[in-house]
């Protein structure tokens, strides 16, 4: 996958992903996430928006987005909240890997409209 077009068109894209809130997305699952918090990992992180709802739920964030002007936009977004930023890309992860985290929720989510 090339992150061309995500870079190319961030601000539709980064638009396109804040128009669904996280609880219209995640709705089926979020039930889980009650009164638990830890360290997440969301690949793929697009605009933020989900890496927000959980990091405004309590849970320290490390968001992952290869696409370097959408992530630019997200982190501008996102930088009143404990969300770290890492420009890294499936399948390997290498920059995650270095990190040796161990994470409590691991997120790759995709949006219906994809």
């Amino acid at each position: 996958m090339t992150v061309a077009p995500y870079n190319k068109n961030a601000q539709k894209f980064f638009t396109q992903y804040q128009s669904l809130t996280f609880e219209q997305v995640h709705s089926h699952w979020l039930p889980h996430l009650d009164n638990v918090t830890g360290l997440a990992l969301d690949v793929g992180a697009g605009s933020g928006r989900d890496a927000l709802a959980l990091a405004e739920l309590g849970w320290d964030v490390v968001a992952v987005e290869p696409a370097v002007e959408l992530r630019r936009l997200s982190e501008s977004a996102t930088a009143h909240r404990s969300i770290q930023w890492v420009d890294d890309f499936l399948p390997d992860l290498s920059e995650i890997r270095k990190l040796s985290y161990r994470f409590d929720l691991v997120g790759v989510f995709q949006d219906s409209w994809h």
